[in-house]
């Protein structure tokens, strides 16, 4: 599934207003710096904190590396 990609370049943590990371293959939108993982269904972000995933450090680690790639940093 494929979000409209000038939605997820609008769209912030709703927790600590930083940049979110896209994971197609899971239907996630990630916030590395809060280690939450948000669920996408039918093109429907939920970005209610308390329902979203909690991510290891291991696993928020590697989304802030996407993050960078995407950025250019």
């Amino acid at each position: 599934m494929a979000l409209d990609p000038r939605l997820t370049a609008t769209l912030v943590c709703p927790v600590c207003k930083g940049a979110i990371v896209w994971d197609a293959e899971k239907s996630l939108l990630v916030c590395p710096r809060c280690k939450l993982a948000f669920e996408v269904k039918d093109n429907i972000p939920n970005m209610i904190p308390d329902e979203a995933k909690k991510l290891s450090d291991e696993e928020a680690k590697e989304y802030a590396k996407r993050l960078s790639i995407v950025r250019g940093a």
